[in-house]
């Protein structure tokens, strides 16, 4: 195998989260290569409508709105209210805890929100939206990946994982000519 073959990390995905976890490993100093099986950076949020819902947002304290992070919890209970659909509580705690922080984060890699709009049922206004559109988040985190060195490779799409005494050790996966092939992974997948 060639040294492009192994990678420190290995993303599967150059969506909003595959994407953000390559930056985080990057900076952490290793080395990151993402495989992505569509033919440009996107995943699922290129197709979302682009929003971050949070509280006690920057944009909330300039509009003038007071909010906190219970009532955000409280609030997300409703959507599923009478459906019979329960939520995981640990999850929805961690999403609202870090939902203005993750904002933040992304502001700081020139993601521009505007916002916050009403989104019923949520008590205050909490929904900030991507400008343009929500392909303004694979561009600017694409944009931080290759800042630091991060390989991104698309139109290779993942068909199974190497797995080594119990242990996950990469991926293999296959482009879109058919050719398979193993990538290595020294610290994670």
């Amino acid at each position: 195998m060639s040294s492009g073959d192994r990678a420190d990390v290995i993303i599967v995905g150059a969506g909003g989260s595959g994407l953000a976890a390559a930056i985080e490993a990057a900076r952490a100093g290793g080395r990151v290569l993402v495989l992505e099986k569509g033919d440009r950076v996107r995943g699922s949020t290129g197709w979302s409508v682009g929003s971050v819902s949070a509280a006690g947002t920057a944009h909330q304290r300039r509009a003038g709105i007071v909010d906190h992070v219970d009532h955000h919890f409280e609030d997300l209970g409703r959507f599923n209210a009478g459906k019979g659909e329960v939520d995981n509580l640990a999850l929805r705690r961690i999403l609202v805890d870090e939902a203005a922080e993750a904002l933040r984060w992304l502001e700081h890699l020139g993601v521009s929100f505007v916002g916050p709009s009403p989104e019923p049922p949520h008590r205050v206004s909490r929904m900030h939206n991507v400008v343009p559109g929500s392909a303004a988040f694979g561009a600017c985190l694409a944009r931080e990946c290759a800042r630091l060195g991060v390989e991104i490779r698309c139109g290779w799409r993942m068909t199974g994982l190497i797995v080594e005494e119990g242990r996950v050790r990469g991926v293999q996966a296959s482009a879109g000519d058919g050719v398979t092939q193993g990538f290595t992974a020294t610290r994670g997948v």
